[in-house]
């Protein structure tokens, strides 16, 4: 009995080093993460491009949200708050939220018998954020696992 709790303390920290040095790799673009395409395939409204300016990310762990503040390649244009707008308007259930009319926020989460959006993989029980602002090239994306 005791060897096996070894084995288990063992395994969880190979596995937390494991996870630590991908996080960590020079090479690891954040960015990469969530491309313009799948970011358009999760919430229905095309963003611009975008550069991570900062990452952060949570202690190696099974769940994790890790937060990207990025800079977009040019300001949304209207015409990505108005499809917002009309999503919101469509479904209640978009995902979008404002209270102004001014900031706007997608959220969603799915796995553990929550459907997953087009192109995600249900088993990866994954979270997903957006935070857009009229008139600023700045946003946030949150995305994690739980």
């Amino acid at each position: 009995m005791r060897v096996q709790k070894g084995l288990v303390a063992a395994l969880v920290l190979v596995l937390m080093c494991l996870t630590s040095c991908f996080k960590f790799n020079p090479a690891f673009n954040p960015a990469d993460e969530y491309p313009t395409d799948r970011i358009e395939r999760i919430t229905k409204v095309r963003v611009p491009e975008y550069k991570v300016t900062k990452f952060a990310i949570s202690p190696p762990a099974i769940d994790f949200t890790d937060t990207m503040n990025v800079e977009f390649e040019s300001v949304p244009s209207d015409e990505v708050f108005e499809k917002i707008d009309e999503l919101m308007a469509a479904n209640e259930k978009s995902g979008w939220h404002t209270d102004d009319s001014i900031h706007y926020s997608f959220n969603t989460y799915w796995g553990n018998g929550t459907p997953a959006p087009e192109g995600e993989d249900e088993e990866d029980d994954g979270t997903f954020e957006l935070h857009l602002t009229k008139g600023e090239k700045a946003g946030v994306i949150i995305f994690g696992c739980w």
